[in-house]
């Protein structure tokens, strides 16, 4: 099976991104070809495109074929939308511009399709995500409380997407699992998935839940389709440039999150209750970090945010029904 690579890069991160290029030629499988999408639109692009030139001379030497759009300001789902489009392989797998894949990773992806034939969807384990001494592993308590607020919480070998917008998180993968939904960081479909569906272009910049919403209606056009590998497995360096503000971070979640749940979900009272549960406990849980620290001055503001961001989309809400799901730029540009 032959893989194209689909990378959205706005050229922020460039220590990251050559990383990330240099651990695609390593594969002890590789690619066919490489689309990067650059959207790029203040110069980012211009400061390291000689030595990036110089990365993309070495891929070719290695048998991968590069392609390089230029698509000043897109959003992330019109960024992949159009890798997709151009995607000649049979598997294309999404990628952040700031992962590291382990040299087997495409090798053990492709696995899991050759063995399970119904896989439309499979994403690899990310080694660096969760830290086993995590409180909501050590405790209980935590736990249970997690759940009963809907905020989602960690499990093994188990992956549940909730109409909240949390998931169930498998922090441990031992064997090939199902999920309901997968990962933007790097998440891989068959090219057959793109006659059926495409990533929702309402979602703008960032589009936050833009890999949630795709994932999950693939899942509901082909249940138990979606697969985690742990033999698959990479970093994610999580670089902080170029991302959104707090505030704007803060909006656009609860906005879309909003959209999707009326989107994605069934809208009866059960669904309705587990989605107010998980805001709450959002809101409870910045608040306990907000008294921990001691009341710090940005765990203040990050909950005075949050509050905002919840009353601004529950205000519109029936604007946000019908798919009206931009006009949160205005309040916090």
């Amino acid at each position: 099976m032959h893989v194209s690579v689909i990378i959205s890069t706005l050229y922020k991160r460039p220590e990251e991104f050559k990383e990330c290029l240099e651990s695609i030629i390593e594969q002890t499988v590789r690619p066919t070809e490489v689309i990067i999408i650059n959207g790029s639109f203040d110069g980012s692009w211009e400061a390291v495109n000689k030595e990036f030139k110089n990365i993309f001379k070495k891929m070719r030497d290695a048998g991968i074929a590069v392609k390089h759009i230029p698509l000043p300001g897109a959003s992330l789902p019109h960024a992949r939308n159009t890798g997709a489009k151009l995607g000649k392989g049979d598997i294309l797998l999404f990628l952040d511009d700031d992962v590291v894949l382990e040299r087997d990773y495409i090798k053990n992806l492709i696995k899991v399709y050759e063995e399970y034939p119904n896989a439309m969807g499979v994403q690899g384990f990310i080694t660096n995500r969760i830290n086993p001494n995590n409180p909501l592993i050590r405790f209980s308590f935590l736990k249970f409380l997690w759940w009963l607020l809907q905020r989602g919480y960690y499990e093994v070998n188990v992956h549940r997407q909730l109409p909240s917008l949390s998931e169930i998180i498998p922090y441990r993968v031992t064997r090939v699992i199902t999920r309901e939904s997968l990962s933007g960081t790097n998440m891989s479909y068959l090219s057959g998935v793109f006659k059926d569906l495409k990533f929702d272009e309402r979602l703008k910049r960032y589009a936050i839940g833009e890999d949630k919403d795709f994932s999950y209606r693939v899942y509901k056009l082909f249940p138990a389709s979606l697969y985690q590998t742990p033999h698959a497995r990479l970093v994610h360096r999580e670089a902080p440039t170029g991302r959104l503000s707090s505030k704007q971070f803060e909006t656009m979640k609860q906005v879309y999150h909003l959209y999707l749940f009326y989107k994605l979900f069934d809208q009866n009272t059960k669904n309705k209750v587990i989605y107010i549960l998980g805001r709450m406990g959002d809101l409870l849980l910045h608040s306990i970090l907000l008294v921990t620290s001691g009341f710090k001055k940005e765990r203040a503001i990050k909950v005075i945010y949050m509050i905002e961001a919840m009353w601004l989309a529950l205000s519109n809400r029936n604007r946000i029904k019908k798919g009206e799901i931009n006009f949160w730029w205005d309040e916090v540009s």
